[in-house]
């Protein structure tokens, strides 16, 4: 008997059950039912570029003065379309953040877009450029040497319609941070000021008609920004060749006690190699002579020493003008005078401060 009931157990396996009309097939017993639905789960993160929200508080789109997820947005900084650079850029500048540590993250990835090909993206950064520091302050000068690397990039570039619109970028440096540009880089904006302008540093055969053939194949819309560039040439000039007026102090000094008048020589100096006027605590590295520095012997500066000159102080920015930069400059900006036009006036203009500077280091 037993024998027979296992076999007839075993063989219930194997027969195919007829489902009735109707009716589905019986589920198994070790069936699993998969068909609830879990609800989503969120839980506030510890990002700094984005602010937690109540739970309670309805799903909104963020206002003008919310926070937003930066990660998202600066990612597509790098998009392939235009279109869509210039609309996130636009967003950011609309929706900046509040915590300042997340204004760095914005500068490392708008200032690439100095040199971006669309005109439209390049203007855009400029918006928020002057936004970011609206907010900051001091953001620019923090950030001073890659936004000033990729101005020099765009004053030298291959392109036209992108060295047309590189002052303007300057022109924001000069606005909110022109101390941190002239005392760094004062040097470094004239010489791509030279390559911008078309006009040449030396007065050798081969740079001379390198300057005539660049010359003679600038455009129409290269014409008319250099009206921008000569513009912005003479507010860089003024900044770096004059002391500013600084009215805005709240100290009353006359109700400071005095100091010492030995004092100074006591404290830390305000200019780095305050001693190399009499080679002192420098390391000098030493050059094959040039033949533009042969027979200079009357303490002048020449174009092989810019590499190696801190332009820290206002009397070195003003040697380094007039011993290399100032007979160059005159002779290009005379010839644009004879041009006339909008172009000569503004030319004219950077002449006047050639002359103001020559009055005032006139030994009386």
């Amino acid at each position: 008997m037993g024998s027979k009931k296992k076999k007839t157990e075993k063989q219930k396996d194997f027969v195919k059950t007829k489902l009735k009309v109707g009716k589905t097939k019986a589920k198994p017993d070790n069936y699993t039912d998969t068909s609830f639905v879990a609800k989503s789960i969120s839980l506030p993160n510890q990002s700094l570029n984005q602010r937690t929200k109540s739970s309670s508080t309805p799903i909104t789109l963020p206002g003008p003065s919310e926070d937003i997820d930066l990660s998202h947005h600066l990612s597509l900084t790098k998009h392939h379309s235009s279109n869509t650079r210039k609309e996130v850029l636009g967003y950011i500048e609309s929706h900046l953040p509040t915590n300042p540590s997340a204004y760095k993250a914005i500068i490392a990835s708008i200032t690439p877009l100095i040199t971006d090909e669309s005109l439209n993206v390049r203007q855009a950064v400029i918006l928020l450029l002057n936004a970011c520091v609206t907010r900051q302050p001091g953001l620019l000068a923090l950030h001073i040497r890659p936004i000033t690397l990729f101005i020099h990039a765009a004053m030298s570039h291959i392109q036209s319609d992108i060295r047309n619109t590189s002052t303007k970028f300057l022109q924001v440096i000069i606005n909110h941070a022109s101390q941190a540009l002239i005392r760094s880089y004062f040097i470094k904006t004239l010489k791509n000021y030279f390559t911008l302008m078309a006009w040449t540093l030396k007065q050798d055969k081969k740079s001379v008609s390198l300057a005539i053939t660049t010359s003679s194949s600038i455009g129409g819309s290269t014409k008319k920004a250099r009206i921008h560039h000569l513009q912005i040439l003479k507010s860089f000039l003024e900044k770096s060749l004059w002391e500013e007026n600084d009215q805005t102090s709240l100290i009353n000094w006359d109700n400071i006690v005095s100091i010492h008048p030995q004092t100074n020589k006591y404290l830390l100096p305000d200019t780095p190699q305050t001693y190399s006027s009499l080679k002192l605590f420098i390391q000098e590295i030493p050059k094959p002579i040039t033949n533009d520095e042969m027979g200079n012997d009357e303490g002048k500066f020449t174009l092989g020493d810019l590499d190696l000159i801190t332009t820290e102080d206002l009397d070195t920015r003003r040697k380094v003008l007039i011993d290399v930069f100032m007979e160059p400059m005159v002779k290009n900006l005379n010839n644009l005078v004879k041009e006339g036009g909008e172009v000569g006036r503004e030319a004219h203009s950077c002449l006047n401060l050639f002359d103001k500077l020559n009055e005032e280091l006139k030994p009386k």
